[in-house]
């Protein structure tokens, strides 16, 4: 759709020189009478048919960098979106070690926090920190730890 713009924009600023010189050759081929006057005239009409294309394009312009603004704009928040949901699904699609020995609020704390961590490096010691406590509960408990995905 840009280009077409462009293109069309283009194209009526050459058909706007192209008939000014045709009708300028005309007129001094002609050898007419008062031709000052016609072609002050002609020469008028050709520089508002220039300040109208001209007109034109910038006004395409203008509405090219809206919708680029525009679009830079919806794909800032599709992607913020999109990081906010990855952030909140860590760890909640693997299952967690000890899932068993926790409560329901123990787990989705776990879920949150994982979540919330900035890199992998991270949540690989946040999960070996959890997998010490629950081994630590689990010898208490008497009970082997399972990972769960509830």
């Amino acid at each position: 759709m840009k280009g077409s713009t462009i293109v069309a924009s283009l194209a009526a600023t050459v058909f706007v020189f192209a008939s000014g010189a045709v009708y300028a050759q005309s007129q001094q081929g002609s050898g007419q009478q008062g031709g000052g006057q016609q072609g002050s005239g002609q020469q008028q009409m050709q520089q508002q048919q220039q300040r109208q294309a001209e007109r034109a394009m910038s006004q395409d312009r203008a509405m090219d960098q809206q919708r680029m603004q525009t679009r830079e704009r919806t794909q800032d928040r599709e992607q913020a979106q999109t990081q906010t949901q990855t952030q909140a699904s860590k760890g909640a699609g693997e299952g967690i070690y000890g899932g068993n020995l926790m409560t329901v609020q123990e787990r989705n704390q776990y879920r949150a926090e994982l979540g919330g961590l900035q890199n992998e490096q991270q949540r690989k010691e946040y999960e070996a920190r959890h997998r010490e406590q629950m081994q630590l509960r689990a010898k208490e408990r008497g009970i082997e730890p399972e990972v769960t995905t509830d």
